[in-house]
């Protein structure tokens, strides 16, 4: 949440926050339950839940300096019990405003009336800590917390006297929600705030982005002595769905983010925090004579501005990337490194600062280069209305011009390979050094295709006659897959590697299958495919009789439907395009011979999108089946979910087909009519 200093200099005077008398919300006492909320045991808006929030109520007061909430919650099931235990997340270490929780109080309802008063004492939970944060959690119980109970509670937080924050209001969790108000009472002060570089700005306008449902709006009203009050009321809002490939959340689920700002619109609050954002990154990629001695060292030997570019992303990737190998506080890092040169000298530095530091060599080099801030896609969808530089756009990429084109680069993504970005980099939206068209501001990274990300499980395996098997497994990563791996590799060590790799491979095969990890190659050369050995024995299929049978395409046997509900929330959003190969070949048991296969070929297409096919050959002691998908776009809008859930239904029922092995020469003979078998 943004805070702002109050207590700077204004033309000339110093102004501080005034404590006000605390105002009263609605939240501050309690309800009297209904006979309906008493007897409640479930919601129809969703069947089986575990529990419904009654009431949701948040008064945010800046002149108090304080945020007050207050939660009604009604247990349906014995899964809603959890809730009784309530942990209230913040940021005990870096938290430069004095947040604190305190004022908490509550009461369990339960289902006959019967009042329980909540009389625990919270307690501070550590969460997690490094040098900078220290990630806690003021915990507290309800008593008597049963199916059927209603918890009562509210708190506040309160902040430092000289500062004041613009709420954030998330509205949409992962239970329905009955009835919420928000309430925020903005100061009327003139703020200064301090952004990017130090540059300070006064600040007396309220902006704010938003997505809710349709026909809720935000409701802006000035009261008599001129102060700005807003307001939400909110009623039966859905939970929002975990859903397997959905847009990032903070994108996609209903919210009001609130800002002070100095600007009198987006286009003024763009063009101008591009401008100061560019001159910064210009301070910290100036081509000093260290960068321009690293530059020529680096590209000895090119003869061409594409050479240069690929000698100077070679040499930035052997520098410590901090953000992968060891864990140091922000303010270690901005104290020691404050530009290129820096990082130079100290053969380190984090992702953003490797990635300007290339862009300082290129351009030390001769070459045309800029840096792109781009939205993290894995968390979010750039909104132009949100005018928020800093929550939006977190990553920093180059663009290099060689060969007469505009080549996308990502230094800071370590063994991301040359020419490519990390998939959370692709397709996403950002702003570039050379934006001064304000018709332009925004642009969005190329991606890759299909056969760029490219996985290729391979088996062969002897078969017993009782269904026990023994063989190899390998497996091939190229593209995003491979760049994933890595980046685990990165932050642990060969052991730890090599046992999570074990542990993916015996997720694919039938469970109880042993799995030996015989090689892995290709984990620090980006250029290369990373290559998985193994070596496994268990058993694979059924014996039943003088029959054995397998499963068609092993290494989807155990693969649940990944889009099993008819209906959903939000339209499917895959990471990247891919491409997969399987091909798992059977030696046959002595004396077996193959009964029932699947088709010599099979196939299935989603217009242009995507492409399934499956193929199945055999000799005369085995088996061979091969299976290809490609997935050629990576959004799905909620009205061509249809037919996305339809292909994936239709080849994942392919995919559970299986191959019956029959023993030779075994004849079965049915039973006589009436012999009572």
């Amino acid at each position: 949440m943004p805070f702002l200093n109050l207590c700077r200099p204004m033309r000339g005077l110093w102004f501080c926050a005034v404590i006000a008398t605390p105002v009263m919300s609605r939240a501050q006492n309690f309800k009297t339950p209904t006979p309906d909320e008493l007897h409640m045991t479930s919601i129809p808006e969703v069947p089986g839940a575990e529990a419904v929030i009654l009431n949701r109520d948040e008064l945010d007061d800046d002149d108090n300096h304080m945020r007050m909430f207050y939660y009604r919650v009604k247990i349906l099931s014995e899964g809603g019990i959890k809730l009784g235990d309530v942990e209230l997340q913040y940021d005990k270490r870096s938290d430069q405003f004095g947040n604190s929780i305190a004022d908490i109080s509550g009461r369990t309802i339960q289902p006959d009336g019967t009042v329980v008063p909540f009389s625990g004492k919270p307690h501070d939970k550590l969460l997690y800590k490094d040098k900078e944060n220290a990630y806690s959690a003021r915990v507290f119980s309800m008593p008597a917390v049963q199916v059927g109970s209603i918890l009562e509670y509210r708190y506040s937080v309160r902040w430092d006297d000289h500062s004041f924050s613009s709420p954030n209001w998330i509205v949409q969790t992962d239970l329905f929600l009955r009835d919420g108000h928000f309430h925020w009472k903005p100061t009327d002060k003139e703020l200064v705030t301090r952004t990017r570089g130090g540059r300070e700005n006064f600040t007396s306008r309220i902006v704010w982005a938003k997505s809710l449902p349709k026909g809720t709006e935000v409701k802006s009203t000035r009261l008599a002595n001129q102060r700005l009050d807003l307001e939400l009321h909110v009623s039966n809002i859905a939970p929002f769905g975990n859903e397997e490939y959905m847009p990032p959340i903070r994108s996609s689920r209903y919210h009001v983010f609130f800002y002070y700002t100095p600007y009198t619109s987006s286009q003024d609050f763009w063009s101008t925090e591009i401008k100061n954002w560019s001159s910064d990154i210009n301070k910290f990629a100036k081509v000093s004579g260290t960068v321009q001695q690293e530059a020529q060292t680096a590209a000895a030997g090119a003869t061409t501005d594409e050479d240069k570019a690929r000698k100077l992303y070679a040499y930035v990737m052997t520098l410590e990337n901090t953000d992968y190998t060891r864990k140091r506080s922000t303010q270690e890092e901005r104290a020691e490194i404050k530009s290129a040169d820096d990082v130079l000298k100290r053969k380190r530095g984090s992702s953003d600062q490797i990635a300007m530091t290339y862009v300082a060599l290129a351009r030390a080099a001769g070459l045309q280069a800029n840096v792109m801030e781009v939205t993290n896609r894995n968390n979010l969808i750039l909104d132009a209305n949100w005018m928020d530089f800093n929550a939006q756009l977190t990553d920093s990429i180059a663009v290099v011009r060689y060969g007469s084109a505009e080549h996308f680069l990502d230094p800071g993504s370590r063994y991301t390979p040359f020419g490519h970005l990390q998939w959370a980099h692709t397709m996403a939206g950002g702003v570039r050094q050379d934006s001064t068209d304000p018709s332009k501001f925004f642009s969005i990274t190329p991606g890759d295709t299909y056969k760029y990300s490219h996985t290729a499980r391979v088996a062969d395996l002897q078969l017993q006659s009782d269904g026990h098997m023994a063989g190899t497994v390998t497996v091939t990563y190229e593209g995003s897959p491979a760049l994933d791996w890595r980046q685990v590799a990165l932050r642990t060590d060969e052991n730890e590697l090599r046992d999570k790799l074990k542990k993916e491979i015996e997720q694919l095969l039938p469970g109880g299958t042993e799995v030996q990890i015989v090689t892995v190659t290709g984990a620090a050369d980006s250029e290369a495919p990373l290559k998985v050995s193994a070596r496994v024995t268990g058993t694979i299929g059924n014996a039943m009789g003088s029959r054995v049978v397998l499963p068609a395409v092993l290494f989807e046997a155990n693969q649940a439907s990944r889009f099993p509900h008819a209906t959903r929330q939000q339209g499917v959003y895959f990471p990247y395009t891919e491409y997969r190969q399987d091909a798992v070949r059977y030696t046959l048991p002595p004396g077996f011979t193959v009964e029932a296969l699947p088709a010599a070929k099979i196939s299935s297409q989603l217009k242009s999108s995507a492409l399934y096919s499956q193929t199945a050959t055999q000799t005369a002691n085995s088996v061979t089946l091969r299976r290809d998908l490609i997935l050629g776009d990576v959004y799905f809008p909620l009205e061509q979910y249809e037919g996305l859930r339809t292909f994936y239904s239709d080849f994942e029922q392919k995919d559970h087909g299986s191959i019956v092995l029959k023993r030779a020469g075994v004849t079965v003979v049915a039973p006589a009519a009436g012999s009572g078998q």
